[in-house]
Order: structure tokens, then sequence, then C-alpha cells
């Protein structure tokens, strides 16, 4: 089979047919802003301690660390709902096991911050998470004019929702490495790999697969459902396959029916029919094959994830040559997808393989 390209596949845009902005996110911290917004609060009572972290300059694992040796427990017994970049300024929940001390405002390095205090009856983890509000400044922005237009098309058709750079590694290298880690594992079957390389290079092609499945679909038309094609009930989480398109037409056009795509794996609902034709096709255009396919069913179960993006609360303030941007995004959503229908700056700013 050809090759696949070894650089990921940028998701499309929806305001492609409007001007840009132009510009970029500002090189401070502050220009790049995230709350998590989470599952749940904690409860006020219970042995785990929960803190709300306030990081500078700090990613999630390092911030970790520091907590621990502050807080004297290990690493392994804390929880977190998910990664924050460094290069931002972040506040999220951690929890530390019981037993836990109190980390003491003194022996935190600069950049971190306790903000609040409080207790729960479970550790938290990874996906106790709703999603996250950003707060994005956006600078040396050329045509600041356009960016009015850009925000209402994005409120009211959101964006599609493509894995974004930070993804696929520095320059995108990871779609190589994660190629090649299939092909050693089906050279060498029943061979023991790290946990932690089969997770991330599992996503890397799952994540592949899904940038060019929103191109392929698009092409297709979006006008109505194809058959065979896993769609989510809208306001649940309950998908199926669509068996007729035609009976399906109502609820499709009034957003009942939500278009997702593939996370390849063998869990959940399986498309069939024409649905099916275009997700083998998304695989092949990816670099999967039916060996390096079965290999990746092993190390990952598989999902679904909804192909647009909603961003019904986008707030837009324009300063000059600043624009700065609000929203809030669910769980696992990029940021910076919604900073490129504005900007429409490169997807991979340093392109080149080793």
């Amino acid at each position: 089979m050809p090759e696949a390209s070894l650089l990921p596949t940028a998701p499309p845009l929806v305001t492609t047919d409007l001007p840009g902005t132009g510009g970029r996110i500002g090189d401070a911290p502050e220009d790049f802003q995230v709350d998590e917004i989470p599952l749940y609060e904690p409860a006020g009572e219970g042995e785990h301690l929960y803190l709300l972290l306030e990081k500078r300059g700090w990613n999630t694992l390092d911030a970790l660390r520091v907590i621990a040796r502050a807080a004297g427990v290990r690493e392994r017994d804390m929880g977190s709902a998910g990664m924050k970049d460094r290069h931002a300024v972040t506040t999220q929940w951690i929890s530390l096991p019981p037993g836990a001390s109190v980390p003491e405002a003194d022996r935190l390095p600069e950049g971190l911050r306790i903000r609040t205090l409080s207790r729960h009856r479970n550790k938290l983890r990874t996906g106790h998470l709703l999603g996250n509000r950003f707060v994005l400044r956006i600078v040396d922005v050329t045509h600041p004019e356009n960016a009015p237009a850009i925000a209402e098309r994005l409120r009211v058709r959101g964006t599609w929702n493509g894995f974004g750079p930070q993804r696929f590694g520095h320059g995108g290298r990871n779609v190589h490495r994660a190629l090649a880690w299939l092909d050693s594992l089906v050279e060498e079957a029943g061979r023991r790999t790290k946990r932690s390389q089969n997770k991330l290079y599992s996503s890397v092609v799952q994540s592949e697969v899904f940038n060019r499945y929103i191109h392929l679909r698009i092409a297709v038309g979006l006008d109505r459902p194809l058959r065979g094609e896993v769609v989510r009930l809208d306001g649940t989480g309950s998908h199926f396959a669509v068996e007729s398109p035609e009976a399906e037409a109502e609820r499709w056009s009034t957003g009942d029916l939500l278009p997702t795509g593939p996370m390849p794996g063998p869990r959940g609902p399986q498309p069939t029919d024409d649905a099916l034709a275009l997700e083998r096709e998304a695989c092949l255009a990816a670099g999967l094959d039916e060996a390096r396919l079965g290999v990746l069913a092993s190390h990952a179960p598989g999902t679904r994830r909804d192909l647009r993006l909603p961003v019904p609360d986008l707030d837009l303030t324009v300063d000059g040559d600043v624009l700065q941007l609000s929203f809030p995004l669910p769980a696992g959503a990029y940021a910076t997808q919604v900073v490129r229908e504005f900007t429409r700056s490169p997807f991979l700013p340093t392109p080149e393989l080793d």
C-alpha cells in the first residue's frame, strides 16, 4: 500500500470563505489562560485533599512532582482530571491521598499557587472534567476588522472538532514514529512495550485518522447522513448506526443527530455500508493497513468523536491590533482550532522531520 504522508493532517476550517485577521497567540503565559471546568465540585468532606492549583509556566506533570514532595506523598497516589501546557496560566484541581499534608506556600516555587483547599470522598481521575474555559490574546493582528464576522460564524456554526498540532508532537514527528511503532509490533508479535508509549502512539494514529476523516466526510456532502454512519443523539451519549438515511433526514437537518468520526478500535458501535467504506478510506490514507489496524486494536479500544465543535459562547474583544477571545470548550477539544479560524496560521510551525 502507498505510505501515508509523514506529516499530520490539519483539520479543515469553516471560515475559509471569509478573510482572516492574521496575528498569533502572544508570547506571555498570560496570553493563554485556561481554567478547568470540573465534572463535579469537591464536597468539602472526605479523606482526599483537593487543591485548586494555579500554575504559571508549569505543565501538570512537573507541578504534580513538586506538590508530591511538599505534601509528602507519592505522585502515583495523586489525581488530576487532565493535562495542561507549560506556556500558559492555568488553574486545575488536583487530589492528594488520605494522610497528605497541606503543602506550605513558602515551599512552593515561583509560578505555583494554591488558590483553594477542599476535600472529597474519592481520588480525582483522568476524565473527571467537563471542559476548559480559555481566555486568549492574539497579537500582531493585521486585519482586526475581519474578526467580528469570523466570531459570528463560529458562534452559529462552530468549527470542526479536529486534533491540534500538540497531539502530534514537535513538528508532527510522532506520526512517523507511531507508524514505525506499529510496524515493529507487526514484525514481532507479542513484544512487550512501554505502557506510556503504547498510549501515546495509539492516540497519535487515531487522531490522524480522525482528522483525515473530517476532510473525506465533508467531500461527500453533509446534507444528509450516510447509510451506516455512526451518529450521536444530541444531548445524550447514545450512538447508533443509521440504517435509513431517508428516515433520519429530519432529525439530521434539525441537529438532533450529530455526525461522529472514528477513533479506530473494536469498542462501541461500528459503521456499516457507505460509512464503513469512507472510514476505511481514512484509515488507508493515514497508513493503516489490516496488519497495522490489528495491532492498533490490541492497544486502543477505540471510541467515537463528534465531528463538529460548537462555540456558541465565544466572546470577542478588539483593541487595536490585539484580539481577546474567551470561550469554553468541552474536554478534549483544542482551542488552537478556534484560533486558526482567525489567524490562518500554519498548522505546524516547524514541520521538519529528523
